[in-house]
């Protein structure tokens, strides 16, 4: 309990520190990766998503899998659970991927902005070394 409540004072104290989730990632997507990156693409537009009837909070990148598990639940009720099982495993799956990769995410946010802040101060404090040499050479 202790580490997540200094951990909470500390983004309090410092929010520069770290990334904001609800704003997105501060620094260019293809910085680090030479050979690039492969695009995360959603599997339905937010149309189709609409019209296929998929609630608001699975709409995300998991969106087909969770499409194929409700059509196997409406097919095979009230015996879904002993049917739809891969179908659910497939689902489960890709959100704990898409969880990671989020968190992934955010990881390489959190030490791009420390590295920036770092070099930042080193800067000033080059800066103010210089301002004190020739201070000393007046």
């Amino acid at each position: 309990m202790g580490l997540n409540f200094s951990g909470t004072i500390d983004r309090a104290r410092n929010p520069e520190r770290y990334p904001d989730k609800s704003k997105g990632p501060t620094f260019d997507s293809m910085y680090g990766f030479p050979d690039g990156r492969k695009p995360k693409i959603a599997p339905y537009t937010e149309e189709e998503m609409q019209t296929l009837n998929i609630p608001l909070d699975k709409r995300d990148y998991c969106a087909h899998y969770f499409r194929a598990m409700m059509l196997c639940t409406q097919q095979y009720w009230p015996s879904q659970y002993a049917y739809c099982e891969p179908e659910r495993h497939a689902w489960d799956q890709c959100e704990i991927k898409n969880k990671i990769d989020d968190a992934k995410e955010y990881e390489r946010e959190l030490r791009l902005r420390r590295r920036r802040l770092r070099k930042e101060e080193v800067a000033a404090k080059l800066n103010s070394t210089e301002k004190e040499i020739s201070k000393n050479e007046e």
